[in-house]
C-alpha cells in the first residue's frame, strides 16, 4: 500500500497512484474526446485555421479536464479551488503551447494529418506530462 491512500485530505481519502492513474486516464479521454471533436469541427466545418482550432479545442478540453480531474480522478474537491485553479491554469497554458506547437511541428515538418498529428501529441503530453503534474502539483 503506497503512503497517498493514507494521506487524508481535509477528512478525504485521496485515491491511491494506480487508480488516480487509471482515472485521470478516463478523464482525459473525454477531455480530449471534446478538445478533438471542437478542434475539428472548428477546422474542416468552420474552415478556422487549424492552430487556432487546435488552441480553442485544448482550452474547452481543459476545462473538462479540470472539473473531472478535482471531482473524479483526484477526488479533490475540498482543496482550495482558487489555488487548484491557478496550478491548473500554469499547467494548462504549457500544454497548449506544446500541444499547438507539437502539431505544427509533425504537420509542417512530416506532413502528418492534422487528426494524426493531434493524436501523438495529445498522447505524448498526456501520459508525460500532465498525470504527474496534476497528482504532485495541481490536486495535491
Amino acid at each position: 500500500m503506497e503512503k497517498s491512500e493514507h494521506k487524508k485530505n481535509k477528512g478525504i481519502e485521496r485515491p491511491p497512484l494506480r487508480k488516480a492513474f487509471v482515472r485521470s486516464q478516463i478523464v482525459s479521454l473525454i477531455a480530449t474526446s471534446m478538445d478533438f471533436a471542437l478542434s475539428l469541427i472548428l477546422n474542416h466545418f468552420l474552415l478556422v485555421y487549424y492552430v487556432t482550432a487546435t488552441s480553442i479545442g485544448s482550452v474547452f478540453g481543459a476545462a473538462t479536464s479540470f472539473f473531472l480531474g478535482r471531482n473524479w480522478a483526484f477526488l479533490n474537491r475540498h482543496g482550495q479551488v482558487r489555488k487548484q485553479a491557478l496550478r491548473f491554469a500554469i499547467i494548462t497554458i504549457f500544454s497548449i503551447f506544446a500541444n499547438t506547437t507539437g502539431v505544427f511541428f509533425f504537420k509542417e515538418n512530416f506532413e502528418i494529418s492534422f487528426f494524426t498529428s493531434r493524436l501523438i501529441v495529445a498522447a505524448l503530453i498526456g501520459v508525460c506530462f500532465n498525470f504527474s503534474m496534476n497528482r504532485y502539483f495541481v490536486f495535491r
